[in-house]
């Protein structure tokens, strides 16, 4: 049997499906990655066959926040910023949209099974339904309705709406699934339909009625299940793909870690400002305040490459789960697979976010006493971050509770349970 994986984004949206893929593979099926080709050695390397969706989500992403002028220093990002981020995503990447699609298509032909990111659902879905094959959603951060929280791109209710609170917190996820929808059906609608000749339905209302099966890539002792999830949704534990034991880091990095005590890892992955020269400075600046050292990872340019102190390493990328447990802290953009890392490896965390569902879980960690306060991008500042980073390390209590969350987490199977899930399924239980 072979499953077919869809997933489109940065290496956070693709890496925890190539784990997950390398897991089927274990358990002995055929697997075939549907992704961007920046991710194709990744996928080989994991031992899937690839098949190459012909996106190219950096060069998206680098002109929508270029247009967008993330690095300003406005207001927090809401849900209007967010529909305009990803209206002027989808104009952007509209001429590959179809180039996908077709390529989607003829890379189905012999799968048995798809299993779908939350952006793979929407030319997934349809591809379903077209090849008469079971699909089963599989995401990263929450985003079926539930009282028990808010959607992740909207704020806690405020204070004034405590007596309905419950209601707010589902009513923000339907709304985003209502603001999404429109949004998608116009570009993703075209490629579907010029490719399968079927109109696109949403796939989130059509996931709804079919009950398609939901698996949640995170930890219950970071995020519990809701109680009101229907049976067909699954919190797994978290999807890491780990590094091969004979990775060898630049002799440089070691040197580094060797010549002093454990220093604090920052790094904001695949996000990007117009502004990354002062944000390292704030960076450096406020490491040299609290008297720690560091370790920058540039990731894709949040972090610009500058003179830096002896007591600072930088470079531009590393295996977390082989840096991590070699640090002392970590800060970052809040994404769910480095914010799953950073748990794992038992350390306190700053969640510095930048824009989806970045603040969601920098409330989870602060809420749960596994980190401070997370600290907004455009709010950013060095004395902010020193006080922020002096607490991680000095505070024992927080760094107890993260030791504890770490060993609950290590001691979790999420790619495993995600199999046998698909099992279970498939075999009608």
């Amino acid at each position: 049997m072979r499953i077919g994986i869809i997933t489109i984004g940065s290496r956070g949206d693709v890496q925890p499906y190539i784990a997950v893929g390398k897991g089927f593979k274990r358990a002995g099926y055929e697997v075939r990655l549907l992704t961007h080709g920046a991710f194709a050695d990744a996928a080989r390397e994991a031992g899937v066959d690839f098949a190459d969706l012909g996106v190219d989500p950096r060069t998206v992403m680098e002109q929508v926040m270029q247009e967008a002028g993330l690095a300003s220093r406005s207001s927090r990002i809401a849900l209007v910023r967010q529909g305009a981020f990803m209206r002027r995503a989808l104009r952007i990447a509209q001429p590959l949209l179809h180039e996908g699609a077709q390529r989607g298509f003829q890379a189905t032909q012999d799968v048995d099974a798809l299993l779908l990111s939350p952006l793979g659902i929407y030319i997934g879905i349809p591809l379903a339904h077209k090849r008469g094959i079971p699909a089963f959603a599989a995401n990263v951060q929450p985003i079926t309705p539930t009282r028990e929280f808010p959607s992740v791109l909207f704020p806690p209710a405020p204070a004034w709406l405590a007596p309905v609170r419950s209601l707010y917190n589902r009513v923000s996820a339907e709304m985003v699934e209502r603001v999404r929808w429109p949004l998608y059906r116009g570009s993703m609608g075209k490629a579907v339909h010029a490719v399968l000749g079927t109109p696109l339905r949403s796939p989130l209302a059509q996931r709804r009625r079919e009950q398609t099966p939901n698996f949640y890539g995170f930890s219950a002792h970071v995020l519990p299940r809701p109680a009101d999830w229907p049976d067909f949704c699954h919190v797994t534990g978290y999807w890491f793909l780990d590094t091969k034991p004979a990775f060898q880091p630049p002799a440089e990095l070691e040197a580094f870690l060797q010549a002093g005590p454990k220093p604090v890892y920052i790094g904001f992955g695949s996000m990007m400002g117009a502004d990354e020269r002062s944000l390292t400075e704030q960076v450096v600046s406020a490491l040299g305040r609290c008297g720690q050292r560091g370790i920058l990872l540039t990731g894709w340019g949040a972090l610009a490459h500058v003179p830096l102190p002896e007591t600072i390493f930088a470079i531009d990328a590393v295996p977390h789960d082989w840096l991590f447990p070699r640090v002392a802290a970590v800060v970052h953009h809040g994404g769910s697979g480095t914010t799953g890392a950073g748990l794992r490896a038992g350390l306190p965390s700053l969640i510095v976010p930048f824009i989806g569902d970045q603040s969601f879980w920098g409330r989870q960690i602060s809420e749960r006493g596994l980190g401070p306060q997370s600290i907004a991008y455009t709010h950013l500042n060095a004395e902010a971050m020193a006080q922020a980073i002096t607490t991680m390390v000095t505070d024992q209590a927080m760094r107890q509770r993260a030791a504890t969350v770490g060993e609950q987490i290590r001691a979790e199977d999420g790619v495993g349970n995600v199999v046998r899930l698909v099992e279970r399924y498939l075999r009608g239980g």
